[in-house]
């Protein structure tokens, strides 16, 4: 029979089993205050200490700007420093400075079979030690149980002498020695890559390679747009020397006197003479053959009258002077002008057509160890910040070695370990009032149990609803002889 679905009362139940209950109860309450009379009297000393960030920390000599630390970031270093403070080598490190037979006696009095005695010392002060960190600060709280009071507060001093120290070789282990090799290595390799750039610059004359370049492309524009303009004013003066010299071609170097005067008389009238007879040749054709002896004798004057015409002509052609033409030693003294110009522009682009192809061999030698000095570059500056960054560490080392030996720690202790004047173990009024607590419970608990195990009837309702019929009356037992009245329970609907 499951009795447990039946609807009993817990008050019906906890009366009947009053006794079980009761029974449980005080042994609960009997076995606290046991616990509070009997249990070992513990001192509870408390220490504070807060986690230093950015410029409240160590000193900086870094002087790079610092990244501003995220408040999860923060969370995460207060972690750490607390789990440093709760470790187990750290806990064994403050026995060994007391030694177990001063901390703990009865465990060398008393030593464990399955573990050495160092171990049962390091669990039982773990289990002594409690390290809390606040949920949006940076402090971090130490407390440590012990039955001797002065004890308890020199062990939580001593424990954060040693997490001072153990801290700062965690987070700030300087290896120096390292550091002083890898920048003596990185000064070599710098001497090497600087004198190997500078032996190449040498050679091939390289002070700035861009500025070099950019120069060498600006002096050859400027030499390209003169070249232009020599080349175009030769170009010019050559056209006009040809001009000019077709020009002086076809003008007479110089012009004959003019006719004119007593000089030419005597050529006047024998030229008028043969216009006389060819004239009256031409009227006598008209009459006379061509073969009469007018005609003949006519034709002979006339002979005659031409060749004193040429004679005359002859002897003043031989007599004249002829004027130079003023045209002609004009164009000749422009055709030698052009010629000038022309020799002078010539040279112009003689000189700057050497310049520009000694420029262009530049830029090609340039542009042919463009790869090597920028490698050769580029090596030297890694060589560079490798030095300067291996030299940064290496000092900010060495002072973080001088700040180890002074025992300077981001870590700072705000509240020194506390000399307790009362017990802070067992809490008596927490314990009883939990022990009180425990015994309502457990007694309650054990009159359930015994009632759901207990498979008889108790109760009239019990019975109606195990045998789904009504119930006519129900007797009451008691334990004297007497007779009772009989109870009559009224019709179930």
């Amino acid at each position: 029979m499951n009795k447990l679905s039946m609807p009993c009362g817990a008050l019906t139940i906890l009366f009947k089993r009053q006794r079980i209950a009761l029974g449980v109860f005080l042994a609960v309450v009997i076995a606290g205050i046991a616990y509070l009379i009997f249990a070992e009297q513990k001192y509870e000393s408390v220490a504070e200490l807060v986690v230093r960030f950015g410029t409240r920390s160590i000193p900086d000599i870094n002087h790079a700007p610092t990244t501003e630390l995220t408040p999860s970031d923060r969370r995460e270093i207060v972690l750490s420093h607390a789990a440093i403070l709760g470790s187990p080598d750290l806990a064994q490190a403050t026995i060994k400075a007391f030694g177990v037979e001063n901390i703990y006696p009865e465990i060398v009095s008393n030593p464990p079979s399955r573990w050495s005695v160092m171990d049962e010392a390091v669990r039982k002060f773990s289990d002594n030690l409690w390290v809390g960190v606040g949920t949006q600060d940076n402090i971090i709280s130490v407390s440590f149980l012990h039955p001797d009071k002065v004890l308890a507060r020199d062990i939580v001093k001593k424990l954060i002498d040693l997490y001072v120290a153990q801290q700062s070789a965690v987070y700030h282990d300087p290896h120096t020695d390292f550091l002083k090799h890898e920048v003596q290595q990185a000064a070599d390799h710098l001497s090497a890559a600087q004198t190997a750039f500078q032996d190449f610059k040498e050679k091939w004359h390289i002070n700035d390679y861009d500025g070099e370049v950019t120069e060498l492309l600006t002096r050859r524009g400027d030499a390209d747009a003169s070249l232009r303009q020599a080349q175009a004013n030769l170009d010019q003066a050559q056209n006009r020397r040809g001009d000019l010299e077709k020009l002086m071609h076809s003008v007479p170097k110089t012009l004959p006197e003019p006719a004119s005067g007593e000089k030419f008389k005597s050529l006047d009238d024998a030229q008028t003479r043969l216009a006389d007879l060819r004239n009256k040749r031409s009227q006598m054709l008209a009459t006379y053959s061509a073969n009469s002896s007018a005609m003949i004798s006519l034709e002979a004057g006339i002979a005659d009258a031409e060749a004193e015409v040429r004679t005359r002509q002859n002897e003043l052609e031989q007599r004249s002077s002829s004027n130079v033409n003023t045209v002609y030693q004009t164009l000749q003294t422009d055709y030698l002008r052009t010629v000038a110009d022309a020799e002078s522009n010539a040279e112009p682009v003689r000189v700057l057509t050497a310049q520009i192809n000694e420029i262009d061999h530049r830029l090609n030698d340039l542009r042919d160890v463009r790869g090597t000095f920028s490698d050769l570059g580029r090596e030297q500056q890694l060589a560079e910040d490798l030095y300067r960054s291996l030299s940064t560490q290496y000092e900010d080392a060495r002072v973080n070695e001088s700040l180890n030996q002074e025992r300077i720690s981001s870590v700072a202790v705000i509240s020194q370990p506390s000399l307790p004047y009362k017990t802070a173990r067992p809490r008596r009024l927490v314990t009883l009032l939990a022990t009180l607590c425990a015994g309502v419970i457990l007694a309650v608990g054990s009159a359930l149990l015994i009632e759901s195990l207990d498979d008889r009837f108790t109760t009239a309702d019990q019975l109606a609803l195990q045998l789904a019929v009504p119930v006519l009356a129900t007797f009451d037992y008691r334990r004297r002889s007497l007779p009772r009245p009989l109870t009559v329970q009224g019709r179930m609907e």
